[in-house]
């Protein structure tokens, strides 16, 4: 995630890569926006299956180095508020919400309980690696944050999100 957010300073620092689209539609921007949270979450999907469920370097690498470049487009092809309701959504948690849903599509949990995957995230005694988002900022590091907090957290950011683009 840092990674991610010094590639993309460093891309905004040369001048010549500070072009930007400012034609582009609400329909658009939603569209772009929406479909670059489902990649970065499938990218994240993928990364971390093939990776045996491990957040290793490598795992990070590709995470931030996939966040930065759809960031990057989205700046050129929606412009800067594209990119930071992208990013806002990544940090609220949809990104991770995304995720789970690849999950889920890809295999399907039985019964239509997710709690049959250890390794989900969304087990009912809370999620205690939420911590870089907003709510975790607030708690002491490695403690639970609950199931229901963090999803009122997506849906928070992802209405701000929303408002940006409008």
């Amino acid at each position: 995630m840092r990674l991610g957010c010094l590639l993309i300073f460093l891309l905004f620092l040369h001048s010549s890569l500070r072009a930007q689209d400012t034609n582009s539609t609400r329909f658009e921007r939603i569209a772009y926006v929406t479909g670059a949270t489902l990649t970065l979450s499938l990218v994240d999907y993928l990364a971390f299956s093939l990776n045996n469920h491990s957040a290793s370097t490598s795992y990070r690498i590709v995470q931030g180095a996939a966040q930065a470049g759809l960031s990057y487009f989205l700046y050129h092809v929606c412009g800067l508020n594209s990119a930071i309701a992208f990013n806002l959504e990544a940090w609220t948690w949809n990104q991770d919400l995304a995720f789970y849903g690849w999950a889920y599509a890809f295999n399907p949990a039985s019964n239509g309980r997710w709690e049959n995957r250890s390794w989900n995230g969304l087990q009912s005694r809370g999620i205690n690696w939420a911590g870089w988002t907003p709510v975790g900022l607030f708690r002491p590091r490695g403690s639970n944050i609950a199931r229901s907090t963090v999803l009122a957290q997506a849906i928070v950011g992802f209405s701000i999100s929303m408002a940006i683009l409008w």
